[in-house]
């Protein structure tokens, strides 16, 4: 299992609900995806640092399945559409173990 994470800041003046509404069409478009969570920060900022505004995490079954879905045209016109909103972005895929 492959564990896509896809953190955002928002550039000033951009709310976080459309960003997640426009990103929880995407199970429904492209393929590939087994698990979906999306959220935005909740807690106070604290000592830890400054916290990334959203959070994407999604499961594929293979690296083939997530490059599918990196790749598929409607992902690629929802990050065309949502660029602009971000600030910075950061991604991290790795190989989950068995569970």
């Amino acid at each position: 299992m492959i564990r896509h994470v896809f953190l955002w800041k928002l550039t000033p003046g951009q709310s976080l609900q459309p960003v997640i509404d426009v990103l929880n069409t995407l199970p429904d478009r492209c393929p590939g995806i087994v698990n979906w969570e999306i959220s935005g920060h909740q807690a106070e900022p604290n000592p830890n640092g400054d916290p990334w505004d959203g959070v994407l995490i999604s499961d594929h079954e293979s690296w083939e399945a997530l490059d599918a879905y990196t790749r598929h045209p409607y992902h690629e016109e929802v990050v065309k559409k949502l660029l602009p909103k971000f600030s910075e972005r950061a991604v991290v895929d790795f190989e989950r173990g068995s569970e």
